[in-house]
């Protein structure tokens, strides 16, 4: 949602994270859902992009990532874990 919103608006990210204060790694993880990003930049980054109140715990809640899946997947874990386990 927000990175759609920004598309929308034609704003880069540099430009973003000078109106809001955030760096453009946290607009990176912000775009991804990441669960691991404060709230607060969260806010700072729905009101620059002029998003309301429910839009913001509409995507709060809707892009999170599970952060132990987003993990094994980046360390290419998901096939060991997977033969790993035990079946009964």
């Amino acid at each position: 949602m927000y990175r759609k919103r920004r598309i929308e608006l034609k704003i880069k990210l540099r430009t973003l994270a000078l109106r809001c204060g955030s760096s453009i790694d946290t607009l990176r993880s912000i775009e991804r859902g990441s669960a691991s990003v404060k709230i607060g930049s969260w806010f700072a980054v729905a009101e620059a992009l002029g998003l309301g109140l429910a839009e913001v715990w509409q995507g709060l809640l809707a892009e999170t990532v599970d952060p132990f899946e987003e993990y094994d997947r980046r360390q290419g874990l998901e096939k060991q874990i997977w033969q790993t386990r035990v079946r009964s």
